[in-house]
């Protein structure tokens, strides 16, 4: 006779802290608008798109550019993180509308707080209601309309050609990937339990891949559940992880390209403050201000991204290992030797180079770089660096352009005064420099004399057929100015620059 009270579960897991942003009648004015999306032929022609534009992007393309303009110009960085936050809205309205093309109501959309992070959400509990399919096409809207999103993304750079949006793509292919896992309930953990028919998958997932070890005996959460299941989940899990093990081993290893490209940056733009408030150009000098203060942003996020998969997977396994001496052995062989082969290649040894100009960053690239994971240099080889014309920064390209017009100035003032010791009524000669001049005219250069005029070959692209009209850095081709060299053009047969080989590509 007496209602027993029943204590309410507070699961680690759950969104915190939630706040309805739009209510479910403008959801449902959003869903109708993006509902035909899902029609069965327009779903096949934006899924091929996307995945011939990801195929394009990164077998062909490649990043590097992308990432290089992006951290030369560091605002962007705030414009891209407005547009992932347009982005994860829209991820949401994919599931909304995937809700409604199969019969269902979508409720409100919101914000909370999720373990530590806000996040989007959208009520979509009337997808229980729905057959399976129905369901796993709720389930996958979201990253559905991730995909839109880069389709229009990559129409942008079609019509633009502007390097970083591109970013933008990659951005959404790594949400996919993201949401994709089954775990920290994402989407991939619904979409396991809704293809599986197993409500409570994510408490079986561990049993189910220990499972796999020779010689131990399965938990009955693993024995109860039909062998397809198993194969299912099994398999799910198989495809995912060396995906993530990739995506976190080449970021490992193209840290130090990275860092160098950033610190790179923040001198480039250091230079630039000073001048710009001595030259009473104050709008400039704080835009070069911000660019060093936004830049620092990338870094602390990649640092702090890496101590908490650091931290989480070593308190795991402390945790796993306790009472085992075998096991707490294990464990710690195991964290030395990730944590020296970290230190192996972040080891400064002449791989802290910019990202230059002429490199793609492709997939063939980055399997390139991981074939010479031994050798400590693996995103930037002694030879890759020769090819690249030492990988310098953009800094000293910079203090070279502003040191040529001076040179060139001072060329040309003294290649006015007439050649000390020879009477000025005498006709034309030669000065020290290699012009020719008279009291009266100086006649024009002719084929013959070495002071024809240098063509920047920086600003027009072509190269000089007189290699001796150049400054005396032209005559060695390791000094010359790396920019001036591209894989795209092939010099004359004179000409003393050397043709870069094709080589794969770094990202």
């Amino acid at each position: 006779g007496e209602a027993q009270q029943l204590k309410k579960v507070d699961p680690l897991l759950a969104l915190k802290f939630r706040a309805s942003v739009l209510p479910d009648t403008v959801v449902r004015g959003f869903t109708t608008v993006f509902k035909p999306l899902f029609l069965p032929p327009v779903m096949a022609l934006a899924v091929a798109a996307f995945v011939g534009l990801d195929v394009w992007l990164f077998f062909i393309h490649g990043i590097s550019q992308s990432l290089r303009h992006t951290l030369y110009d560091p605002l962007l960085l705030l414009v891209m993180l407005g547009a992932v936050v347009v982005a994860t809205a829209f991820h949401e309205i994919g599931h909304a509308s995937a809700l409604r093309y199969g019969g269902g109501k979508p409720g409100v959309m919101g914000v909370g707080i999720y373990i530590v992070w806000p996040a989007f959400y959208t009520d979509i509990t009337d997808s229980y209601r729905l057959r399976k399919w129905g369901r796993l096409r709720t389930d996958t809207g979201g990253m559905y309309f991730n995909a839109i999103f880069a389709l229009a993304i990559g129409a942008a750079y079609a019509l633009t050609g502007f390097e970083p949006l591109l970013l933008l793509v990659v951005l959404q292919t790594f949400a996919i990937v993201q949401q994709s896992l089954p775990f920290l309930r994402l989407d991939g953990y619904y979409i396991i339990s809704d293809l599986t028919g197993v409500p409570d998958i994510l408490m079986r997932i561990k049993p189910v891949l220990l499972s796999l070890v020779p010689g131990r005996k399965p938990d009955d959460r693993v024995t109860e559940l039909k062998p397809w299941v198993r194969i299912v989940v099994t398999g799910y899990i198989a495809l995912l992880v060396p995906v993530l093990a990739l995506m976190f081993t080449l970021m490992v290893i193209n840290a130090p390209r990275l860092f160098a490209t950033g610190w790179d940056s923040f001198w480039t733009h250091y230079d630039v403050v000073g001048p710009a408030f001595g030259k009473g150009q104050a709008l400039r000098g704080i835009r070069a201000a911000l660019q060093m203060v936004v830049l620092a942003l990338p870094a602390i996020g990649f640092v702090y991204t890496l101590i908490r998969i650091a931290g989480r997977s070593g308190k795991g396994a402390w945790r796993w290992s306790a009472g085992s001496r075998v096991r707490r052995a294990g464990v710690t062989v195991a964290g030395a030797v990730a944590a020296g082969a970290i230190a192996f290649t972040w080891w400064p040894n002449g791989d802290y180079k910019p990202i230059q100009p002429s490199e793609r960053g492709t997939v063939v690239g980055a399997v390139d770089q991981i074939r010479h994971a031994a050798s400590g240099r693996a995103a930037l080889t002694p030879q890759r660096q020769q090819q690249l014309g030492g990988a310098p920064t953009e800094r000293d390209r910079a203090t070279q352009q502003r040191a040529k017009p001076s040179a060139q100035s001072t060329q040309g003032k003294a290649s006015q005064k007439p050649a000390r010791g020879e009477p000025d009524a005498q006709g034309p000669t030669a000065d020290t420099t290699g012009s020719t001049t008279t009291d009266e005219q100086a006649p024009p250069p002719t084929t013959d004399q070495t002071a024809a005029p240098t063509t920047d070959q920086s600003q027009t692209g072509t190269t000089p057929q007189d290699p001796s009209a150049q400054d005396p850095a032209a005559q060695d081709p390791s000094a010359q100015d790396p920019a001036t060299t591209t894989t795209e053009q092939q010099p004359p047969p004179d000409s003393t620059t050397q043709t870069t080989p094709t080589t794969p590509e770094t990202p």
